[in-house]
């Protein structure tokens, strides 16, 4: 009974990351490459995972989140800027600068994401 309690204890400790199939790969080939050496223990994700929250800079979390920005954040984004420089404006006029393109220059030089340059 004891030896069951064990095993069920060390199983509450341990739960499931949702990654993508290429990332998983990616990872447990690292870790044959970093486990191929038998003078110390086995890396596992847990404690490479760890390493890496351990490491992490203030830089690191920035280039992290610039990963996950889509146009509908740069849009509200860009729109409180424009509204900081130039004046507050109703939705209706800043989708009608944004359709006519009144806004091309602003976002070119004010915008996080690429900004494809006209054909």
């Amino acid at each position: 009974m004891k030896n069951t309690e064990s095993t069920q204890k060390k199983n509450n400790n341990y739960t499931s990351i949702r990654v993508k199939d290429k990332t998983k790969d990616d990872v447990t080939k690292f870790l044959e490459t970093v486990n191929k050496n038998d003078d110390c223990g086995k890396v596992t994700f847990d404690t490479l995972i760890g390493h890496f929250l351990e490491k992490v800079t203030k830089e690191d979390i920035a280039s992290l989140r610039l990963k996950t920005v889509t146009w509908s954040h740069e849009e509200k984004r860009l729109r409180k800027l424009w509204e900081k420089k130039k004046g507050k404006v109703s939705d209706n006029k800043w989708k009608e600068m944004l359709f006519l393109g009144q806004l091309g220059e602003f976002i070119s030089a004010n915008s996080r994401l690429k900004v494809a340059t006209g054909a």
